[in-house]
């Protein structure tokens, strides 16, 4: 019971201390907070991510079918079309076939920010800095104190290509291993030997930015050059936790169009539910969209970091966990 949980009040003090100082980190710098639909139409495409799906009436009975979001991406991307040039905006996002614990939770709160006339580069030192400023106010020091292990944050943060951790943790060169494999075999191999072979790798004592993903995993990703086999695609990881996605947005309608149509093939042939594409996301990119940076970062995530904390399930007041199980 709530009232049994001795930290309960001190641990959501300190979340929402947090969530004033990324408000203050993003305004001094001019970004816009905004909020975007949690209920939607279309959900993405991504073959991984279950959309919970809604259905729902209105005042004539008619019925209605939609999806909660899995990520506030779509709707940020009209915004940049519109001209906001500058966003950010912490959603809640809602996520099926999902462990409730650990890292966990079908309900989280998902930060994601985008600046246009950018690139993923600028947004790798957005998220250094931010993390750097946000354990310096909370914690007092440029290390992370985090289940008994010291995690130096001093900036820069060491960066990886992708492809040189497959060489080097596995021995394996990812444009020869699996060029001519199809899209649902090369996901199935390629997340195989990352899972197990090269994320445990990843060091402990210092935080890691690994970069430039082959396309079949950055959908959404500006490709590095017209015939390049990698998108402009980083991810984060602190102490072996991912802690953030992010791309140079692909800005062209044509392409993306054409990649996520793959993405309906494949979730069609793992038996997934069918979502339609985001026609007015598409129109978005047709109307014109800047070179732009984006990321999603996972809140309760930098949270646990932040303050020490092993289990999803200790820092929500109410996790899924202890309300259905």
């Amino acid at each position: 019971m709530l009232k049994f949980h001795p930290k309960l009040r001190e641990i959501q003090t300190q979340r929402s201390k947090i969530n004033d100082l990324l408000r203050e980190f993003f305004k001094k710098q001019g970004f816009l907070e905004v909020q975007t639909p949690s209920l939607v139409r279309c959900a993405g495409q991504e073959p991984y991510l279950t959309p919970m799906m809604v259905d729902f009436r209105d005042e004539k009975n008619k019925k209605y079918r939609g999806f909660l979001i899995t990520s506030p991406e779509y709707s940020l991307k009209k915004l940049l079309s519109a001209g906001f040039d500058k966003i950010f905006e912490l959603a809640r996002v809602f996520r099926s076939n999902e462990s409730l614990g650990g890292t966990h939770n079908p309900e989280f709160t998902m930060l994601e920010w985008y600046r246009a006339n950018s690139d993923y580069r600028k947004i790798m030192e957005d998220t250094e800095n931010l993390v750097f400023f946000l354990n310096k106010k909370i914690n007092h020091s440029k290390y992370l104190n985090y289940q008994g292990r010291k995690i130096d944050l001093a900036l820069p943060w060491p960066r990886l290509r992708l492809k040189e951790a497959f060489l080097k943790y596995a021995g394996i060169d990812l444009e020869k291993k699996w060029r001519d494999c199809s899209l649902n075999s090369w996901n199935t191999n390629f997340y195989s030997v990352f899972l197990n072979e090269i994320e445990p790798n990843f060091p402990k004592d210092r935080p890691i930015i690994i970069y430039d993903y082959p396309l079949p995993q950055a959908s959404l990703a500006k490709r590095k050059s017209k015939n390049s086999f990698y998108a402009e695609r980083f991810e984060v990881y602190i102490d072996g936790l991912e802690l953030a996605n992010a791309f140079s947005e692909l800005t062209d309608p044509k392409e993306q169009r054409s990649r996520l149509v793959q993405e309906q093939i494949l979730r069609k042939k793992m038996g997934k539910d069918a979502i339609p594409l985001d026609e007015d996301f598409i129109y978005a990119l047709k109307s014109g969209i800047l070179p732009s940076g984006g990321i999603a970062l996972g809140m309760e995530r930098l949270q646990m970091l932040l303050l020490n904390i092993k289990d999803i399930n200790n820092l929500l007041p109410f996790p899924a966990h202890d309300l259905y199980l």
